[in-house]
Parts: C-alpha cells; sequence; structure tokens
C-alpha cells in the first residue's frame, strides 16, 4: 500500500508484481509506456488537452455558483526552454490528485464535471511526458494545496508506478484566496523544444485555441498565448425577409444515461470558402470547423442505389455554413474521438444526427445551386437573387433557439430585366483614344458602350 504523499500513476492492478512461479510479469516499462502513451498525440492537441482542463475547471466553478466565465484566465507562456499553464479555474484538491488525476483513465467512479470536455483523463499525463524530463504540478483550491515534482528519467528508474506529492503554501499567484493550476515542463525534449521556439508553431496554438475554445471566449474566458490576447470569432448567418435558417433540435437518452442533445442549424453566411462547411461542437468545444469532407456528408452517396445524396464541395458553395451542437452532463455520450480532433463515426447519437444533417443541408444545396444559376445568367453584379443575398443582414448561430425549416426565395419570385452578356475586343490605342475625344467620353470601355448604342439606334430606325 503507497503512503499517503503518494499518487498512483496507474491502477493497483497493473501495478502488482507477480509472487507466484506460475505468473509471467508482463507489466511494461515505464519508458515503453510513456513512448506509446504520447507517440500518437499530436504535440498542438497535447496542450489544447491542457487548456481543456481549465475550462473544465471554469464550468466546475460556474455550476457551483461562479459568474459563467467572466474574471476567468487561462495564461500559456512556452519556448525552447520549458511549457507553463496557469489558470484560475478553481484548482483541484489532494484528494482527485490521489484517486483520479495522475492516473491513466478515468476510474469508473470518479466524480464529473457535468458537461466536461476532458472526457478521458489522459490529456494532463500525456501532454507531461510529451513535452519534457521535468515537471511541476500545483493546484490550490479554497482549501488546501498541493504540488508534485517528477524528475522523469530519475522516475522511469525507480519501482513502482507512483509520484510523491506534499503541500505547498500558495502565495503568489495561485493560492487559497485565487484558487487555480499551475503545470511547468522543463527539460524539454529536443524535437518539443525546437518547435515551441517557432513563431509559426506559437501562432498555429493561438489560432487553434481561438478556433476551438470560441464558446467560451466569447462568454468571458480570457486566454493568453505568450502574452498575447485571444479574442473571440463568431460565425453568422444571413437572416431575414424571405431567407431563415434552419434549426431543429434532436433528444435521446438510453436507460441508466444522461441525456444528450443536438441541435442542428443550416443556413448561408456570407461568400467565403475558408469559413464554409459544417462545424461540430461537442459540450462547447469546437471539433471540426469548416469541415468540407465525406465525414459530414460532402460527396455522400447512396450506395445501393449508387446515387449521389451530396455533392463534393466546390466554391459555389462557398456560403453554406452547418453546425452541429452536441451536449450532454456525461461527457462519454458526446460523438468525439479521443484526441478530439475529430468525430467518433461509430457513435448512434452520431449517426442519427449525421442522417438529419444530411436531410436539413439539402435544401441549402439546392438554393446555392440556385443563385450559382442566376449569376452565370446576370453575372455576379446584375443577378437579382445575389443582390438580395448580399443586402440580408446577420445573425449568430447561438441565438437560434426555434424549430424553424430553412426558407429561402426562389429565383421565380424576382423581377428581372432583360437579359445581358457581356461583349469584349481590341482596338489600337491610338484609334480607340481618336474616338474618346470625338465622342467626350473618358475611357475605353465608355467608347465601346456609345458605339454600340448608336450602332445599334441605326438599326432600329
Amino acid at each position: 500500500m503507497w503512503s499517503v504523499n503518494e499518487l498512483h500513476l496507474r491502477g493497483d492492478k497493473m501495478a502488482k508484481t507477480p509472487t507466484n512461479v506460475d505468473e509471467v510479469d508482463a507489466e511494461p516499462t515505464k519508458a515503453f509506456f510513456i513512448d506509446m502513451l504520447t507517440r500518437d498525440i499530436p504535440l498542438d492537441q497535447a496542450i489544447l488537452d491542457l487548456v481543456d482542463n481549465s475550462v473544465d475547471g471554469a464550468k466546475a466553478m460556474s455550476a457551483g455558483g461562479g459568474d459563467s466565465f467572466e474574471n476567468r484566465k487561462v495564461a500559456l507562456e512556452f519556448g525552447k526552454d520549458s511549457f507553463r499553464i496557469i489558470d484560475n479555474c478553481g484548482g483541484f484538491g489532494k484528494e482527485a490528485a490521489r484517486t483520479y488525476a495522475f492516473k491513466f483513465g478515468r476510474p469508473a467512479g470518479a466524480e464529473r464535471t457535468p458537461h466536461s470536455i476532458g472526457q478521458f483523463g489522459v490529456g494532463m499525463k500525456r501532454a507531461l511526458f510529451k513535452f519534457g524530463k521535468h515537471f511541476i504540478v500545483r493546484s490550490a483550491t479554497t482549501k488546501e494545496s498541493w504540488e508534485v515534482e517528477v524528475p522523469v528519467s530519475t522516475w522511469e528508474t525507480q519501482q513502482g508506478w507512483h509520484f510523491p506529492f506534499s503541500t505547498f503554501k500558495g502565495k503568489g499567484e495561485i493560492s487559497s484566496k485565487n484558487p487555480g493550476t499551475e503545470i511547468v515542463v522543463s527539460e524539454l525534449r529536443p524535437e518539443v523544444s525546437s518547435r515551441f521556439a517557432l513563431s509559426s508553431f506559437q501562432n498555429l496554438i493561438f489560432d487553434l485555441i481561438k478556433s476551438k475554445h470560441r464558446q467560451f471566449i466569447s462568454e468571458g474566458l480570457s486566454i493568453t498565448v505568450n502574452g498575447k490576447h485571444v479574442d473571440a470569432t463568431n460565425l453568422f448567418l444571413l437572416m431575414g425577409d424571405g431567407l431563415t435558417p434552419g434549426t431543429d433540435t434532436l433528444e435521446f437518452q438510453d436507460k441508466g444515461k444522461a441525456p444528450i442533445s443536438v441541435r442542428i442549424i443550416v443556413g448561408i453566411g456570407p461568400s467565403s470558402p475558408r469559413q464554409a462547411g459544417w462545424y461540430v461542437v461537442c459540450n462547447g468545444r469546437v471539433i471540426l470547423e469548416a469541415d468540407r469532407s465525406p465525414i459530414t456528408g460532402w460527396g455522400a452517396v447512396e450506395e445501393e442505389a449508387g446515387r449521389i445524396l451530396m455533392p463534393s464541395f466546390h466554391n459555389q458553395f462557398a456560403r453554406f455554413r452547418g453546425i452541429a451542437f452536441f451536449d450532454s452532463a456525461d461527457s462519454s455520450q458526446v460523438p468525439w474521438n479521443t484526441t478530439k480532433t475529430s468525430v467518433d463515426q461509430d457513435n448512434k447519437y452520431w449517426q442519427a444526427a449525421f442522417a438529419r444533417m444530411l436531410e436539413m443541408m439539402r435544401p441549402v444545396i439546392n438554393f446555392l445551386n440556385e443563385l450559382d444559376a442566376d449569376i452565370d445568367e446576370y453575372s455576379r453584379e446584375e443577378s437579382p437573387l445575389n443582390q438580395f443575398v448580399s443586402k440580408t443582414p446577420t445573425v449568430r448561430p447561438e441565438t437560434l433557439q426555434k424549430k424553424a425549416a430553412f426558407k429561402a426565395p426562389a429565383r421565380t419570385s424576382f423581377v428581372k430585366g432583360p437579359k445581358t452578356v457581356k461583349i469584349q475586343y481590341s482596338r489600337p490605342v491610338a484609334d480607340v483614344e481618336l474616338l474618346q475625344d470625338a465622342l467626350g467620353v473618358s475611357s475605353a470601355k465608355a467608347v465601346g458602350e456609345t458605339t454600340f448604342d448608336a450602332a445599334l439606334r441605326r438599326q432600329k430606325r
């Protein structure tokens, strides 16, 4: 039995040593275990996992009667020598540290933060070992404080899968008066150090946080990356007379499980190929952003009939926006993968929602095809339908709560002028300038239009 001042890294069953000659010791070495644990997670996602933990702390404070995300702060600092993240999001106590925080995976009886985004119980540990060879984790709640310091190279040579921890008297940035958590990793691995030093990597982390945590930032959470404040970004949908986004809500609940709700919104936004596509959000965390792949239905084919259900993405769909919000108090219910970089396509709730996403997507695609045809016929500047769309005001999708079908005007509802065609031809510059002077116009375009109109009048006499 470990002492009360030691933290279990792994479960007791995995820490036993054979005492019987008929038993084989199949326990992995620490170095092998760490290598396998950290190999498949990208460095940027490991950092996001740590931010997720801070967000969960802020969520827990809010659930306990706190002021949402207002006044909650997360600061990241990293470079070639070290990594540090510190927050004032409530911290976690010694008991959580002993029984859960340093285990790989979430024990069955571990307390959960409702609607959490740190569901799998491996994020902090995976990041600590991936970053470097020495780490310190310290945390303070309103009642207690503790810290763990581990020189990994020394720990790898020791027997047992536990960490010693101690109590520290919080004085500085985290304390009982300002509860939170601080993680510092030094002796960085060479491949990590070189990437942390790159300004391009620092910009990548900034942009990922801005994207993946947009909801929490817009609700007041303050996040800085190497001193630079991350601003909120918002999606916008067009909504006005005759043009309305489609909204639907699905509810699921298995016996003995927490319910899961899915809110799906489809519509059109400002023309931007980079922003076009589907957004999938799980418990407030963006999992897919502007996805234009078969995962969200683009290029979907009905296999038995060989019928195309949805076209592949093309720039004519640059105005398409679709958002699927999944939410559950039990985060194991929402359809994300373990690295939160994509959806779990085998999740039955995802499959049910995906079918509805395709249904709601179809009328938007049909309208965008009509818009494209109108632009082809009249030009982008002269298209009556494009003029209507361009003048429609925008709304944030988070404000759309009531169920509604997507509504858009038909091309035939607009009074159209005569069909036009663009005429282009070339003539010697001297001749064009001669006609400019003779006709009293200031451009080659005006020469063409004036001479065309004169020839047309003669023909109509």
